[in-house]
């Protein structure tokens, strides 16, 4: 079964920033993050591990930062972190899964 990636976002948290400025995005995707060890209802066989692996940031084709997971981790991942803005751009955000899906989502950021 091929899990197909619903939606993601990858948003600063407030609008009113300038070149200089820290600001903190917030990225969030949707997952089920099996962890392996429960029983799918109808067939009674234990489903898959299933979770994501990795989320790296890019600011203008830059990694800047990234995040690591475990199958423990919860369903629907939520991140927040701090990213200086350097001036008008894009910020990408490239979640992994352990099956080696990727998804990815960008935001155009225009410092005021």
């Amino acid at each position: 079964m091929k899990f197909v990636w619903r939606r993601g976002v990858i948003k600063p948290l407030r609008d009113d920033y300038k070149t200089g400025d820290v600001v903190i995005f917030q990225a969030i995707t949707i997952h089920p993050m099996d962890t392996g060890f429960q029983k799918d209802k109808h067939s009674g066989q234990l489903k898959p591990r299933f979770f994501v692996e990795t989320l790296d940031i890019y600011y203008n084709d830059k990694k800047v930062c990234n995040f690591a997971f475990e199958v423990s981790s919860s369903p629907n991942p939520k991140v927040k972190f701090p990213l200086k803005i350097e001036g008008p751009g894009t910020v990408k955000a490239v979640w992994t899964d352990n099956r080696g899906q990727t998804f990815t989502k960008t935001v155009k950021i225009n410092p005021k």
